[in-house]
C-alpha cells in the first residue's frame, strides 16, 4: 500500500510537470506567433495547410483539403494582405497535385487578386491571332502589316515528322545488323562471307550517303597540290540519289532517336513549354503537353458552372496551339531534328475537336469547316507565334530550364523564376 502510495505521487508530480511543460510550449508559440504582423500570420498558416496537402497521398484527400487555403486566400484578398511568393510557391505546388486543371483555375485567379501573381495570362493579348479573312491586315512583329496570305507565304513551315517510318528503319537495320554479327560469330560455312559483305557495303553506303560532302571536302584537301586530283561526282548525279542522305537517312535518324539521351534539349523543351502555358494563361502546368490532355481541358471548359476560363473559341484553340507547338520551335531553333518534342500534337487536337463537332459553333471557328488548307494555314500561324514567343522571352525560358536540370525544382519554383520572386 505504501508503494502504491508513493508510485500515485511519483506518476502525479510528473503529469503536472508534463502539463506545465505543455502550456509554456503553448504560451511560447502563442507569443512568438503574436510577435509576427498579419501578413506574416497568414503566411505561416498559409504554407502550413499547403504542407500537409502535399503530404498526402491520394487526388481526392488533396483536392478536399484545397477547400481550406481556397477560404485563408478569399480572407486574404478581403483583407487585401498579399501572400508573399514563398507562401505562392507551396500554395501552386499543392494545387498541383491535385492534378485539376479546375481547381487550379480557381487558384491562380485568387492569385491573381491577391496581388503575388501578376505573369499568369499577361501575354495571351501580344498574340496575333489569325483572321478569318484572308485579305485583312495584321500588325505583324517587325512592324509592317500585312493580310493573312501575305504573312503566311513568309513564315516557316512546321518540321516534318517521320519519327515513326524512322524508328522502324532503325530497328530493321539493327534486327538485320545482329543477325549478320550472329551468322559471324558462329562462323557458319557458306553464309558468313556473304553476311559479312552486306553488312560491311551498307555501312558503306550508309556513310557516303550521309558524310558526302565531308567526304568531298576531305577528298579535295588529300588532292591538293598533287598532279592527279580526285573529284568525286556531282551529289545529284549518282543512282537512287546517293550523298543525298534520302536512301539511309531514315535509318541515321532513326539510330538518332534511339540513342540520343540529352537531359539538357529536354529540359529546355519541357521550360517552352511550361512557359507558354503560364503566360498564356492555361492552367495546365504540363511539362509534355499533348493532344489528348488539351482537347479534354478545351471540353471541360464548355460546361455548365465551369471555373476554366471557355477555351473553345478561335482565341482560346490558338493559344493552346501556342502552347503545344512551343517545345518544337524551342527544339526546332538549336537542333536540325526534333527528339524531344512532337509537331503532331497540334494536329491531333484538331482531329480529336472534330470529334466534338456539335460544339464547334460560331464564326470564330471557321478554321474548322472541314477544309484541310484552313487547318494548315492555323497550324503554321501558331508554330510562328510559339517561335515569336520563345525568342523574345529566351532569358526567362532558360533560367527555367536550369531550374528543371537540377532535378529538384518543383511547379512553384518554375512560377518562381517567371515571377521574380
Amino acid at each position: 500500500n505504501e508503494n502504491e502510495i508513493a508510485s500515485s505521487k511519483v506518476n502525479g508530480s510528473t503529469a503536472g510537470i508534463v502539463s506545465v511543460a505543455s502550456q509554456d510550449n503553448k504560451s511560447r508559440l502563442a507569443s512568438a506567433f503574436a510577435a509576427l504582423d498579419e501578413t506574416e500570420q497568414y503566411d505561416a498558416v498559409l504554407t502550413g495547410l499547403c504542407a500537409k496537402i502535399l503530404d498526402d497521398d491520394t487526388d481526392e484527400e488533396t483536392r478536399e483539403a484545397l477547400k481550406d487555403p481556397i477560404k485563408l486566400m478569399q480572407e486574404m484578398n478581403a483583407r487585401r494582405v498579399t501572400a508573399s511568393g514563398r507562401s505562392l510557391m507551396a500554395l501552386i505546388d499543392a494545387t498541383c497535385a491535385s492534378q485539376d486543371a479546375t481547381a487550379m483555375s480557381e487558384m491562380m485567379s485568387l492569385c491573381l487578386k491577391n496581388g503575388g501573381v501578376s505573369k499568369y495570362g499577361a501575354l495571351q493579348t501580344q498574340l496575333t491571332l489569325l483572321p478569318s479573312n484572308p485579305s485583312t491586315k495584321v500588325l505583324c512583329s517587325d512592324g509592317s502589316k500585312k493580310t493573312r496570305k501575305e504573312r503566311l507565304d513568309g513564315l516557316v513551315e512546321i518540321p516534318v515528322d517521320n519519327r515513326g517510318e524512322e524508328v522502324t528503319s532503325a530497328v530493321i537495320f539493327l534486327g538485320f545488323a545482329g543477325i549478320c554479327t550472329f551468322f559471324n560469330t558462329l562462323g557458319v560455312d557458306g553464309i558468313t562471307p556473304y553476311s559479312s559483305t552486306l553488312f560491311v557495303a551498307l555501312v558503306i553506303i550508309g556513310i557516303f550517303d550521309n558524310f558526302y560532302d565531308v567526304i568531298d571536302i576531305a577528298t579535295n584537301i588529300a588532292s591538293k597540290g598533287k598532279e592527279i586530283k580526285l573529284q568525286l561526282p556531282e551529289k545529284g548525279s549518282l543512282p537512287m540519289n546517293l550523298g543525298t542522305g534520302q536512301l539511309s537517312g531514315s535509318v541515321f535518324r532513326g539510330l538518332a532517336r534511339l540513342t540520343t539521351i540529352d537531359t539538357e534539349r529536354e529540359c529546355q523543351c519541357e521550360a517552352a513549354a511550361f512557359y507558354a502555358a503560364y503566360v498564356l494563361g492555361l492552367p495546365c502546368f504540363a511539362f509534355r503537353p499533348n493532344a489528348l490532355e488539351s482537347a479534354v481541358m478545351v471540353v471541360e471548359s464548355t460546361k455548365k458552372n465551369s471555373l476554366l476560363d471557355p477555351i473553345l473559341s478561335s482565341v482560346g484553340i490558338q493559344k493552346v496551339l501556342v502552347w503545344l507547338l512551343a517545345p518544337v520551335a524551342m527544339e526546332s531553333a538549336k537542333h536540325p531534328q526534333l527528339v524531344m518534342s512532337d509537331p503532331r500534337e497540334s494536329s491531333g487536337l484538331l482531329e480529336r475537336l472534330e470529334d466534338k463537332a456539335s460544339l464547334l459553333k460560331g464564326e470564330d471557328m471557321f478554321w474548322m469547316n472541314g477544309e484541310e488548307e484552313e487547318k494548315a494555314d492555323i497550324l503554321k500561324w501558331a508554330y510562328a507565334e510559339a517561335d515569336l514567343l520563345i525568342r523574345d522571352n529566351r532569358r526567362v525560358i532558360d533560367e527555367i530550364s536550369k531550374q528543371l536540370a537540377s532535378g529538384a525544382a518543383t511547379v512553384g519554383d518554375c512560377v518562381a523564376v517567371i515571377e521574380g520572386w
